[in-house]
């Protein structure tokens, strides 16, 4: 027999099954860049936004003021989360992000811990919260454990709030004028912690201050419940809303 024949040219075929060799082909596949944070922190809150929008029936979805105002309200909710982001790129080598301490009075534990943190951070502000009768409670406490700063210049006694959404509005009044924002670290129990940061993210977040905190253990570590996390979660957004803190009047209360 003879060769086989190209049906397309008439010619006979040059190709041997037998001297067909199988070649292996590495495909290098592009590692992906990791996300940053800005972009973690605007990747949840906008495939949150595209969940609900994708559940809206298509009667709705063209009503274009209807999804300028839920696109508008999902910005705003979650602009506490995002603003830090922005305002920490703006940060140069050469003015370093401002270091503020806040703690709340009432146990002079916690003022304890907050010392020893502003102590450890050169340059930081110390934020001395609560009452005049805690305050005072607080600094004798303070002198008898011999714990009680000699150069007080960068300690600030902050009393208006009644209560921590006050104290908190009273805190970011005190941080707003400060062209510097940098890193706010809120000292307080480890029960008062959680609900404190919930409305301090919410109040100071949105100015550009990343808000942390430090857990001093204390004589007092009753549980709190969730209910009283989200009604004050509540308070706080009607604060940014409003500028209402809905606490009582500083005059009123001890």
């Amino acid at each position: 027999m003879g060769d086989p024949v190209d049906a397309n040219k008439g010619e006979p075929s040059t190709m041997n099954p037998q001297r067909v060799r199988s070649q292996r082909v590495r495909v290098r596949r592009k590692r992906r860049r990791p996300p940053s944070m800005l972009e973690r922190a605007l990747g949840r809150p906008l495939r949150e936004i595209l969940t609900a929008l994708a559940g809206i029936p298509a009667g709705l979805r063209r009503q274009p003021l209807l999804l300028l105002g839920l696109g508008g309200g999902g910005l705003w909710l979650a602009w506490p989360s995002i603003a830090p982001f922005l305002d920490s790129g703006r940060t140069t080598s050469s003015r370093p992000p401002m270091e503020v301490i806040s703690v709340f009075v009432e146990d002079p534990q916690r003022t304890v811990m907050a010392i020893r943190l502003w102590k450890d951070k050169p340059g930081s502000l110390l934020v001395l919260q609560g009452r005049p009768s805690s305050q005072q409670a607080n600094i004798r406490q303070l002198r008898q454990r011999g714990e009680l700063p000699s150069d007080a210049r960068r300690i600030i006694s902050l009393e208006p709030g009644c209560d921590t959404v006050g104290q908190v509005d009273a805190l970011a009044r005190l941080l707003e004028p400060m062209k510097r924002k940098g890193n706010l670290t809120m000292v307080t129990s480890p029960a008062h912690l959680g609900r404190t940061l919930a409305i301090a993210r919410i109040v100071i977040g949105p100015m550009g201050w990343t808000v942390a905190g430090q857990a001093a253990v204390t004589g007092d570590n009753r549980p709190e419940s969730a209910w009283r996390t989200w009604r004050d979660e509540a308070r706080a957004h009607l604060l940014r809303l409003t500028g209402l803190t809905g606490s009582q009047a500083d005059s009123t209360c001890d």
